[in-house]
């Protein structure tokens, strides 16, 4: 009996060992592999880079499914003396701009300007459903520009936009799930264990992240879930997790408006109570719209509503130079001169957006708003107007909550950089996320709307003290050196704002979050 006991007790050990052997022997044939390949442009004289593809499952709960293929490129430094760090974009469904030449050049030429990428492998990866990854979840073959920026071609047309948009988003979501596409997958938490593959697949210990606006949620999704990956995070115009970032839009416009007019207030360089002025405008504008009409040779039309008026104020909140252009616009439009509405509301957009993976990351990141507690806001109508409110139930079924993820706690040292002019991300929302981060340390620019690191040198100089000792209290003297923008007097007050650059031009950051925030004018997307 006991001879029996032995040699059972025997086999049983040696199948547990052939298990193991086994698992450890098929475990390379399912880890995620970068594969080299040739880059597709033309790699500039004495540069290094490395480009590259990786596969990760569509939906990691379908391990059989399909497979998404990243596009990654690599810039390789002269000698590299510190950890990688890896960018991480915006949107959601902004290209990482590795399309050609052309844009390879503008990522030299940035990492140049940024003395804390030097000794450093710069990672830049089109996250899923964007850019050259596959599938690109673009809908713009199936959009009309004009139709999402309510322009007719003749005034007696009958504009039937709601319908029109209606019936091209539902085709675009058709299209997607026809060709495969489990348009469910594509959410932060599966972005997330994308960006954590990417690193094994490197063979990178840790790295520092680098996120901006959506890609700042990315980034702390990523922290949440795989720390152990991460020796430090840049998070430049924060978004929390926990929140729902589409209800807030309309709080976070008006408490931009009133910093202006503190600057304002504060340089006699502006008409009174200029937000004051902001609300009357919108309100009368929505009672009335305006009829603009193009300058071209062949006239286009526009009804300019209050709803209008203010997403293109929020959307010149974005950028430093168009901040400066807003008062005269503002007191100029409360005054009845809307020459230079008349030039804004036409000008094209040229920002490239995957829109399906925005719809599908901002549909599965927050549930429905409800105004009903804000309903006497002059800007409500705008809010419930946004495309997301009757985007989203197309899209994705949102009719319950959703549940918002609560960050864990964490030591990773944390950079927070806000400008104090950003509706998009609030200094609010960065004091929020370092709540969570023992280790985090906020800093606010004057005089800076969205994307810090882009906007001023100072931003850059910041970084570069944190990497240099992330655990030490940082005390960077540009940041008391900055001032709140300089208006221009009433005497000089000409408007600016002309056919060589647009006002909105902030919304064509490669950084902005809400891209449906100013439509899709001449948007283009990689099919």
């Amino acid at each position: 009996m006991l001879i029996r006991y032995i040699l059972k007790s025997d086999k049983l050990l040696f199948l547990a060992i052939a298990s193991i052997a086994l698992v450890l022997y098929c475990r390379p044939l399912f880890a995620r592999e970068f594969k080299k390949t040739d880059c597709w442009f033309e790699i500039p004289q004495d540069r290094a880079m490395t480009c590259g593809t990786l596969s990760v499952p569509e939906n990691r709960k379908k391990p059989s499914g399909n497979q998404i293929v990243l596009s990654i490129v690599i810039f390789d430094p002269d000698r590299e003396r510190h950890e990688p760090v890896v960018f991480l974009t915006g949107g959601p469904g902004q290209p990482t701009d590795i399309a050609d030449r052309e844009d390879i050049d503008d990522w030299w030429e940035f990492i140049s300007t940024q003395s804390w990428m030097i000794g450093r492998r710069v990672v830049v990866v089109d996250q899923r459903g964007i850019g050259r990854s596959a599938p690109n979840l673009g809908c713009t073959r199936y959009f009309e520009p004009d139709h999402w920026n309510s322009i007719l071609s003749d005034v007696a047309a009958d504009a039937g936009f709601d319908t029109f948009r209606q019936k091209e988003l539902i085709a675009c979501k058709t299209a997607l799930i026809a060709r495969g596409v489990d348009l469910d997958s594509y959410n932060t938490g599966e972005n997330a264990e994308d960006i954590n593959d990417l690193r094994s697949a490197l063979g990178i210990e840790k790295w520092v992240l680098y996120g901006v606006s959506y890609g700042t949620r990315l980034a702390l999704e990523v922290m949440n879930r795989h720390p152990e990956g991460i020796s430090a995070s840049i998070l430049d115009s924060v978004v929390p997790l926990d929140i729902n970032y589409i209800a807030e839009d309309g709080e976070s416009l008006e408490k931009s408006l009133k910093v202006l007019e503190r600057d304002c207030r504060k340089q006699d360089m502006c008409m009174e109570n200029i937000s004051k002025a902001v609300q009357l405008i919108s309100t009368q504008l929505d009672r009335q719209p305006l009829l603009l009409r193009s300058k071209e040779k062949k006239y286009r039309y526009k009804y300019f509503s209050g709803v209008d008026f203010l997403e293109l104020i929020f959307g010149m909140l974005y950028d430093r130079e168009d901040i400066l252009m807003l008062p005269e616009l503002i007191e100029r439009t409360y005054k009845q001169d809307y020459e230079p509405l008349a030039e804004l509301a036409f000008e094209p957009e040229d920002l490239e957006i995957s829109q399906g993976m925005d719809y599908s990351v901002t549909c599965s990141d927050n549930g429905r708003p409800d105004w009903s507690k804000e309903s006497s806001k002059y800007w409500v109508k705008w809010a419930q107007s946004d495309e997301y409110s009757w985007g989203c139930p197309i899209w994705k079924d949102i009719n319950g909550s959703t549940p918002q993820i609560r960050p864990r706690r964490t030591d990773i040292p944390t950079l927070l950089l806000s400008g104090e002019y950003d509706p998009a991300t609030p200094t609010e929302w960065a004091n929020r996320a370092a709540e969570a981060l023992a280790l985090g340390q906020v800093v606010v620019f004057r005089g800076i709307g969205h994307d810090v690191i882009d906007s001023d040198p100072c931003g850059s100089e910041v970084v570069a003290d944190f990497l240099a000792n992330p655990t030490r209290k940082l005390t960077t003297a540009c940041v008391d050196r900055m001032t709140p923008p300089q208006f221009m007097s009433s005497a000089d007050k000409q408007w600016s704002g002309g056919s060589s650059r647009r006002a909105l031009s902030a919304m064509s950051s490669k950084q902005m979050r809400l891209p449906f925030r100013l439509g899709h004018v001449g948007s283009v997307s990689p099919e």
